[in-house]
């Protein structure tokens, strides 16, 4: 019972974030809703209750897990039950926004100099989106709470649980293991985008594929560093400068 108060507020957070990332989800895959035999706002309301649960059950899972290889959300921790004493503090901060801002810049140029030229859709695509920028900055709240409770909180965190087990039953997990666990995570990550980019696309060629796997992952490297050595909520200050710059600004 120890995580529940802490899971029950990231699935709170995370239901006003799904809330938020409505305008923005519309405008990408609307058309796709279409084919969906209910009514829009009872899609959204079954969007946001379907989530907000995923939340809370990944949260509490990956918080169990967590404190078994020194893993935690020790800041939210602290606020809830009062222990630990751990604050945000400057330095932490400071390396969340430039952790932010270098995930940002690694992508964009990645998509820019790289993708575009390769896959002329992309710039058709941007070209054809019109989004406010408002709706893509309010997906920041979706993407650096309920994606990092998601990626970092429950997935990074049960990879290097298993490989804790395996080859670390009597020690502490070693740093290779949580290396693995942020790069599987990211990996994952990457995978669980590949539905939405062929809803988006049409299809999945190689270079897609390839494309969805990277934009996707490269960033996570980062948030799951950060998740490691500072604690989970640098880890979601990061993403989210990443996808108020990705989504709202620079989309």
């Amino acid at each position: 019972m120890k995580n529940v108060k802490i899971a029950l507020l990231l699935a709170g957070i995370s239901a006003i974030g799904f809330i938020a990332a409505t305008p923005y989800l519309l405008a990408m895959v609307g058309d796709a809703l279409a084919v969906v035999p209910l009514p829009l706002p009872a899609v959204i309301v079954l969007f946001v209750v379907q989530g907000s649960i995923s939340a809370f059950l990944l949260a509490w899972a990956g918080l169990t897990l967590a404190g078994k290889v020194g893993l935690d959300a020790p800041i939210l921790r602290n606020w809830m039950y009062k222990t630990g004493g751990a604050t945000f503090n400057r330095q932490g901060i400071v390396q969340a926004v430039i952790f932010g801002l270098l995930g940002t810049f690694m992508i964009y140029l990645l998509e820019r100099l790289i993708l575009q030229p390769l896959l002329p859709i992309l710039t058709e695509k941007a070209q054809a989106l019109n989004t406010p920028i408002w709706a893509g900055v309010l997906t920041s709240i979706q993407g650096g709470v309920y994606e990092e409770v998601m990626v970092r909180l429950f997935m990074m965190t049960l990879i290097v649980w298993i490989l804790s087990k395996l080859f670390g039953r009597h020690s502490s997990p070693k740093a290779w293991m949580y290396w693995i666990g942020i790069v599987g995570a990211a990996f994952l990550f990457g995978l669980g985008h590949l539905p939405a980019a062929a809803t988006y696309f049409g299809e999945i060629t190689p270079l897609l594929f390839i494309r969805t796997i990277a934009l996707n992952g490269v960033a996570g490297i980062l948030f799951g560093y950060l998740y490691w050595k500072r604690g989970l909520e640098y880890a979601m200050i990061a993403h989210a400068i990443g996808d108020i710059l990705l989504h709202g600004f620079l989309s």
